[in-house]
């Protein structure tokens, strides 16, 4: 009895499909690995645009403050007897404006 032979044409397709697979997913590999990388980079993005916010919020903060007590300051000015002469010759100007004599 003869020993069986094997039929190489189908072992050399099988051996082309298993390095097509190992190319696939060598391809694949290499994609998940680009993926992780984007994530990360896209998560240290929005990091570091959460702590710029973070920033921009406290100065927003910071600068209503000073509007605030510039008011304050421009308020109480306003109400002072200085300015309130310096400002009496504009005023009469609008009465006259307003009320022109017929």
């Amino acid at each position: 009895m003869a020993s069986p032979t094997y039929d190489t044409a189908f072992v050399d397709e099988l051996i082309d499909d298993v390095e097509a697979y190992l190319q696939r997913c060598h391809a694949l590999t290499d994609f998940a690995e680009s993926q992780v990388e984007e994530r990360v980079r896209l998560a240290r993005l929005v990091n570091r645009l959460g702590s710029d916010r973070d920033e921009l919020q406290a100065t927003v903060e910071r600068l209503k403050q000073q509007v605030e007590a510039l008011d304050a300051r421009l308020g109480s000015l306003n109400r002072t007897a200085a300015v309130r002469l310096a400002q009496a010759p504009k005023r009469l100007w609008r009465l006259v404006r307003r009320n022109p004599a017929r």
